[in-house]
């Protein structure tokens, strides 16, 4: 069915007022493109009556005013000044004067002259004459027809796409402008949970294309919202605008579990977002490409029910909808931005929250008797021109179980938390979507509390900072109302990843969950979240580790027992290329067990710091110092290692040195109460030890070797329990060539125990060998002169080895062993020298070029010191060897003879490297 007929439908509201400027100015403009011939009024003759209103209507209303500001007021706006399908995105950029002080005023006259009623029976009369529709507007669509009908051959607009009102059916297309001059119709509205139709392309010459429509937004329980229509092309070879891309329909919140009719209780996943329309490209010449439609919103994830028993776990969020790309510019020629720039995306929508899972079911008295549900999972986010966030993770159900005295059997727990879902990726310098929050571990009224949900991984950007990662969520409570029944905190959740760059900096790892409280023992704290990477810009940092829980104290009738939880650990930096790598987070310190009177209690253990973040032309991180153990009146929990360093790779200019290694935390003290036989703790009391230093990063080519950390200092113990050892240092890192090694970290000090040993120092880099010697015979393919040989390079001395870290001291007991000093690098051996040649007039060969020198090993590095004490010193550390000398290069040949000439004099070897000297042994 041909839609091609004349109309006098208004056109599109979406632009309509939008340029007022320069349309009286460009009548004479709009009159040299062909349509004087239309405008011309027929000769009025005396026998003849008719009133001018009725046949010119508003055009001549509007061209008879001569106060322009009082004109404005009375004309019909409506028909001069239609909505196109697209407006320039900047009105003072070049392709926003052209549409608004060129283009609009063309297009808003022919727009008059089409819909006055002088216009619409002079084309009339034309389109009948030529049997061809060569000018007018299409006509919108309608149930019947949905696509909105195509503009006249020479001038017109395309009508509009029907929008649906019934659930299911798409909205109708834009009609094109098919002629010289004319915008394409926009794209229909879809149906509850369906697609937007698509624009209309605008005219050949001169036209911008329609928006696409808006996708339906669900009705339906868990539906899905539909996709946005795609905006209109501007077909246009001189100017022309493409569509702006429609909005996707947003999804539906997903129902509450059932068991009715067969359900499993588990609440419905929500509906997905639609993805937003895709903009239109631009003229060939002259244009923006559309913008991108917006993602739609996702729908919440059901909640859980509670069973016979157990509850039912929460249903997913829903997926955010992805934003549309933009247009493109229609001419890889005339790319330039005088000519107009593509158009930016769709932003992405946040993802859905994940339902809360069901409460575990109770028996007449109140308490549960079934475990709790499992909260649904966060939505992922959208992707687009800025990412959303993702959703946040459902909390877990409250429940119960069996066993409540042994930690270690199995036995019901709260229900876990949901995880956060993942930001969405960004476009440009916008940042990335942040990583949604783990959701809360439900209440495990005799048993465990549920473990808290991850947090999301932050999304990703080109040359914006990565989205920040997710928090981990809570660990929930063990119960706590009645001291006799021994419960467990949950573990907190982990922190989500930063997102990575490729320009810009990585983004920061999200923050640990705290793990919940119980009567016997807290919960662990969540692990810190990881620093996201970068190509050029810095790496994120590592978070820091989640609370411990506490254990509040369980009674057996005798003794009341109390165990800390172990502190979270750090999350490593992210890596960069080019730039800083992100540091380590710290490791959290352990929780302090209960005290008072008849309390037996152990501290928690301290968390492990984050390892530096690498990179290979900027700062290596360093690595996140080790969480403190916690207190008890029987055993202090010992303290977290340190992080590592950060490694320094090869990359395009020098090496960069390797970081520094963390401290260790340190130990936990103790009270001086005896453990009793038979308990849920075991072994004999004690102090805690303090926390390894962590090893300094190691370092390729010419980069100096990373420090050790510090160990961390032992527990003081009170009464005849012993006193904790000093932690390790830190191994220095080994270097590359010809760099030093990195020193070892000092032991940990005590006061009733030994202290710690000192680190090793790193071994020193090896030297370059030396060059070789030119050749003094040409080269039979390039050519060349005939000359002496080139004397060989020296080799380089090698790298010295790193100091041993000192021992720690001791107040009461034994001072700790000084660190092994470092060996010394190998020096480089000498390059050999180069053939001589013949002199072509004389015939004497020429002279070999002489071997260069091999390089000096390195000096092995000092031993460490030995730590005092008030019991004993301890050892020093042994010396580092030296590196040995590097071979000396050979001499070049001489050259040959030719005819009576004398043979060159063969080069002189160089001189071989010393070895290195051996470091001093601690003392």
């Amino acid at each position: 069915m041909s839609r091609r007929h004349s109309s006098s439908r208004p056109d599109s509201t979406g632009a309509r007022y939008r340029s007022l400027i320069g349309t009286t100015s460009a009548v004479g403009a709009f009159l040299a493109f062909g349509m004087a011939p239309l405008a011309a009024a027929p000769a009025a003759y005396a026998d003849v009556d008719f009133d001018l209103g009725d046949i010119f209507g508003d055009l001549v209303s509007s061209w008879s005013s001569s106060d322009v500001g009082g004109a404005a007021a009375t004309w019909d706006l409506d028909a001069l000044f239609g909505g196109s399908g697209s407006a320039a995105g900047d009105a003072f950029s070049w392709t926003g004067i052209m549409d608004q002080w060129f283009y609009e005023p063309l297009h808003n006259m022919a727009q008059l002259w089409i819909t006055s009623p002088l216009g619409m029976s002079i084309d009339g009369m034309i389109n009948d004459w030529s049997g061809l529709y060569l000018i007018g507007n299409g006509v919108d669509g309608t149930a019947d027809s949905p696509d909105g009908g195509d503009g006249g051959l020479w001038f017109g607009d395309g009508g509009d796409g029907w929008s649906s009102d019934t659930a299911g059916v798409v909205g109708g297309d834009g009609g094109s402008a098919l002629g010289f001059l004319g915008n394409g119709g926009d794209g229909g509205a879809g149906g509850a949970g369906a697609a937007g139709g698509d624009g209309g392309a605008g005219g050949w010459w001169m036209g911008n294309g329609g928006n696409g429509g808006a996708g339906g937004a669900a009705t339906a329980e868990g539906g899905a919202g539909g996709a946005g229509g795609d905006g209109g092309a501007a077909a246009a070879w001189f100017f022309g605008n493409g569509g702006a891309g429609g909005a996707g329909g947003a999804g539906m919140d997903g129902a509450a579990g059932t068991f009715a009719n067969g359900g499993t209780g588990i609440g419905q996943t929500g509906g997905a977002g639609g993805t937003g329309g895709a903009g239109g490209r631009s003229g060939y010449m002259f244009g923006d490409g559309g913008k991108g439609g917006a993602g739609g919103a996702a729908g919440n994830g059901g909640d859980g029910v509670t069973g016979d028993a157990n509850g039912a776990n929460g249903g997913g969020g829903g997926q955010g909808g992805n934003g549309g790309a933009g247009g493109a510019r229609g001419s890889d020629y005339y790319a330039g931005s005088f000519y107009g720039s593509a158009g930016a995306a769709g932003d992405g929508a946040d993802g859905g929250n994940g339902g809360n899972g069901g409460d575990a079911a109770t028996d007449v008295n109140g308490g549960y008797i079934g475990i709790g549900g499992n909260g649904g999972v966060g939505g992922d986010a959208g992707s687009g021109g800025t990412g959303g966030s993702g959703g946040t993770g459902g909390n877990g159900g409250d429940g119960t179980g069996v066993n409540p005295t042994n930690p270690d059997a199995p036995f019901g727990t709260g229900g876990a938390g949901g995880r956060g879902g993942a930001g969405g990726d960004s476009l440009g310098a916008s940042a990335g979507g942040n990583g949604g929050d783990g959701g809360t571990g439900g209440l495990g009224v005799l048993g465990r509390g549920g473990v808290g949900g991850a947090g999301g991984t932050g999304g990703e950007s080109e040359s914006g900072t990565g989205g920040t990662g997710g928090t981990g969520g809570l660990g929930g409570n063990g119960g706590l109302g009645d001291n006799t029944v021994a419960t467990t905190g949950g573990n907190g959740g982990s922190g989500g990843a930063g997102g990575s760059s490729t320009s810009g900096n990585g983004g920061a790892g999200g923050a640990a969950g705290n793990g919940g409280d119980g009567t016997l023992r807290g919960g662990n704290g969540g692990a810190g979240g990881r620093g996201g990477g970068s190509t050029s810009g810095n790496g994120g940092d590592g978070a820091d580790g989640g609370g411990a829980g506490e254990g509040l104290g369980w009674s057996d009738g005798t003794t009341t027992w109390s165990i800390g939880g172990n502190g979270g650990s750090g999350g490593a930096g992210g890596a960069s290329t080019s730039g800083a790598g992100g540091n380590g987070g710290a490791g959290s310190a352990g929780a302090d067990g209960a005290t008072g009177t008849g309390v037996v209690s152990a501290g928690g253990n301290g968390g492990f710091g984050g390892t530096g973040g690498s990179s290979s032309g900027g700062t290596t991180g360093t690595g996140g110092d080790g969480g403190a153990g916690g207190d008890g009146t029987a055993s202090g929990g010992n303290g977290g290692r340190g992080g590592s360093g950060g490694p320094g790779f090869m990359g395009i200019g020098t090496s960069p040195s390797g970081g520094a290694g963390g401290n260790g935390g340190a130990g936990g003290d103790s009270g001086g109460v005896a453990t009793p036989a038979d308990g849920p703790i075991t072994g004999p009391s004690h102090a805690g030890t303090g926390g390894a230093g962590g090893d300094g990063g190691q370092s390729t080519a010419d980069g100096v070797g990373g420090d050790g950390g510090t160990g961390g200092a032992g527990g003081n113990a009170a009464g005849d329990v012993d006193g904790g050892t000093g932690g390790e240092g830190g191994a220095g890192g080994n270097a590359g060539t010809p760099g030093t090694g990195g020193d070892g970290g000092a032991g940990g000090a005590a006061v009733n125990g030994t202290g710690g040993t000192g680190g090793a120092g790193g071994t020193g880099g090896n030297g370059d060998s030396g060059a070789l010697g030119s050749s003094g015979i040409p080269n039979p393919v390039l050519g060349g002169d005939n000359g002496p040989g080139g004397d060989g390079g020296d080799g380089s001395d090698g790298g010295a080895g790193g100091t041993g870290g000192s021992g720690g001291t001791s107040t009461n007991g034994t001072g700790g062993n000084g660190g092994v000093g470092g060996t010394g690098g190998n020096g480089g051996a000498g390059g050999n020298g180069g053939p001589g040649g013949t002199n072509p007039d004389t015939g004497d060969g020429y002279d070999g070029g002489d071997g260069g020198n091999g390089g000096d090993g390195g000096t092995g590095g000092n031993g460490g010191a030995h730590g005092t004490g008030g019991a004993g010193n301890g050892t020093g550390g042994a010396a580092g060897d030296g590196g040995g000398g590097g071979a000396a290069g050979s001499g070049g040949a001489g050259g040959a003879a030719s005819g009576s000439g004398t043979p060159g004099q063969d080069g002189s070897p160089g001189t071989a490297g010393n070895d290195g000297a051996d470091g001093t042994p601690g003392t």
